[in-house]
């Protein structure tokens, strides 16, 4: 006998997506790696992992649709839609970065959350909780769930950050990350461009980032300094690269001021 729950007798509409935006993500790759950006039920299955005649089978098609990276034109056919295709195969960090935001945001929770927040400081579970079941008519129930779905689909398209003070922030538009080029016997984690610098001790120790290149050094309040520092020899990936990042590194330096301060 299958055991009844409350989530199960949930209205069409009230869960968050079957997949989570990652995994959708990693899907919508396969997809255009394994098949082109089109594939059968039967290719979808295999790629999926799941029998055409399963449930989950259905709601993966569902979530990928929900997410807009997927079209069915003809019963049976499926095939990547625009977004699903630009964060598949982006010609530039860039051009993924939007695609991907646009994804996130047509989950009503997900944009309710975001637009109420953008900017800010992520509020306690328990206000997510009252947004979710106020504004967007969710069971209180389902709260928690959605609240773990946003968190992840939120760190995913990179506009969560961490201010490294306990609190983190939702900012406005995603923080661009780029793959390290790492050895071919030993991987790298991922390389953020844009990251804080940790201040000196002492109010004339400085220690550049780069043995070459262009460093820069300002004086701050207290008698600290921040420091910016731009090796040699940039290809133009490379500066194209560091300019994406600025608009990043702008919104952290937003998120970083004192909010109890009153004055400049």
């Amino acid at each position: 006998m299958t055991k009844s729950t409350h989530e199960d007798r949930s209205p069409r509409g009230s869960k968050p997506p079957y997949l989570s935006l990652g995994d959708a993500f990693s899907l919508t790759r396969r997809i255009y790696q394994d098949a082109g950006g089109q594939a059968s039920f039967d290719l979808f299955s295999k790629i999926a992992g799941n029998s055409p005649s399963s449930s989950s089978f259905i709601r993966k098609i569902n979530s990928m649709k929900t997410y807009g990276l997927l079209n069915e034109p003809l019963k049976g056919r499926l095939e990547l839609s625009e977004i699903g295709k630009t964060i598949a195969a982006p010609k530039s960090p860039e051009e993924a970065s939007p695609a991907k935001m646009d994804s996130f945001l047509r989950i009503d929770v997900f944009a309710a959350i975001y637009d109420r927040h953008k900017g800010k400081l992520l509020p306690a579970d328990e206000f997510l909780g009252n947004i979710i079941e106020q504004d967007c008519g969710k069971p209180r129930a389902l709260s928690n769930s959605w609240i773990s779905a946003f968190k992840e689909a939120a760190r995913i398209v990179g506009i969560l950050h961490d201010r490294g003070d306990g609190k983190i922030q939702i900012m406005e538009s995603p923080i661009l990350r780029f793959p390290r080029v790492a050895s071919e016997s030993v991987p790298e984690p991922e390389q953020t461009i844009v990251v804080p610098i940790k201040q000196p001790e002492q109010e004339n120790s400085f220690v550049p980032l780069a043995t070459s290149g262009h460093i820069t050094k300002i004086e701050i309040s207290g008698g600290r300094y921040a420091a910016f520092s731009v090796p040699d020899r940039l290809t133009k990936r490379d500066a194209q690269r560091l300019k994406g990042a600025l608009s990043g590194l702008s919104q952290i330096i937003d998120s970083m001021i004192e909010e109890s301060e009153g004055s400049c």
